[in-house]
């Protein structure tokens, strides 16, 4: 027995994913996507139609619709052969990223990954609710996934990420992945981990806002420098009045740059010295030891004394140096 229901074309419906109007759509040329919706109510009903036939319906040339199938084939939405066009399953395709065989497990760990699911998906769905307003597009959810695995955050971490991107206007994939490096370099796996390195780059901000303004940059520090400064700060030990003293240094230059000043700081390190006074009393004594007045001149006398001359060698010196004065002097 077949059971079958009549209905107008007029009145029907054709379902479009939502993947497709969030992830897909706004990065399609309008004619694309055109053809795309047309291709999906012709599917629904198994039509056949040429090129030529969408050219005319669309308002479009064939030539139009040729490259839109091109486009739409790239994206992954269809496959194209010479007679038919596949409309992909973009619900099916999603969730095949996302799908992992079932293999055989321990009780224990069966509920350790439960346990880890529901917290990611807890994570997940605020993170969906903060940032996203509940629309998140569909391909955050493997990425978030990905970055789990990849740079083991914890779920208050990933939570945390995404408002440091969130509220620095700069809610992107490649941004966020930047960021999340940048921790996962610095061995932030947990919040505690985070709330510590929070509070340095605070104090490394701080520090960095103020050298930017004493060597008027008009700008804020890049990255590279940021990482001289925490050199300076974690490993060094040196702080502001010390830092003022490199700083200092830089007046005689036209260019002042951080290679610089972190060379001046890199010696005061490795001389051992820790302390504003001990670098004030190493300069004072590098003053002293090389601002000695220069040997005074000897005298004639006292220079031919170093040979072995009596006075009589010296007085006819003096006897000929005031005979050749008169002689300069012509005759009277």
């Amino acid at each position: 027995m077949q059971f079958e229901a009549i209905k107008d074309i007029l009145f029907s419906d054709t379902l479009v994913p939502d993947v497709f109007i969030g992830d897909i759509m706004p990065t399609l040329p309008s004619d694309a996507v055109k053809v795309y919706l047309y291709c999906v109510f012709l599917s629904k009903y198994g039509n056949e139609a040429r090129p030529d036939d969408i050219a005319a319906k669309m308002g479009m040339s064939v030539e139009s619709i040729n490259t839109a199938f091109t486009m739409l084939e790239r994206e992954g939405l269809i496959i194209k052969t010479p007679q038919v066009i596949t409309i992909i399953d973009l619900k099916e395709r999603e969730v095949s990223k996302l799908y992992r065989k079932k293999t055989s497990s321990d009780a224990e760990e069966a509920v350790s990954r439960m346990s880890i699911n529901i917290r990611r998906n807890q994570c997940v769905d605020s993170i969906n609710k903060m940032f996203f307003q509940g629309l998140m597009p569909s391909t955050w959810y493997a990425t978030i996934d990905h970055w789990f695995e990849t740079f083991k955050f914890d779920e208050d971490v990933m939570v945390s990420l995404f408002k440091y991107c969130y509220d620095r206007n700069a809610l992107n994939a490649k941004y966020i992945e930047k960021v999340a490096s940048t921790w996962s370099d610095r061995g932030i796996t947990n919040h505690w981990e985070l709330e510590k390195y929070m509070e340095k780059m605070e104090k490394v901000n701080e520090l960095g806002s103020r050298i930017a303004r004493k060597l008027r940059l008009g700008r804020k520090l890049t990255s590279y420098e940021e990482r001289y400064l925490e050199t300076w700060i974690y490993e060094y030990g040196f702080d502001m009045d010390i830092i003022d003293l490199a700083l200092e240094k830089t007046t005689a230059k036209t260019n002042p740059n951080f290679r610089y000043i972190h060379g001046v700081l890199k010696g005061w390190f490795n001389d051992g010295l820790r302390t504003k006074e001990q670098i004030l009393a190493a300069s004072q004594a590098a003053v002293s030891k090389g601002g000695k007045k220069p040997a005074e001149t000897p005298s004639r006398r006292s220079a031919f004394m170093q040979r072995s001359y009596d006075d009589a060698f010296f007085d006819m010196l003096d006897n000929v140096s005031v005979k050749g004065k008169d002689k300069g002097n012509g005759p009277d």
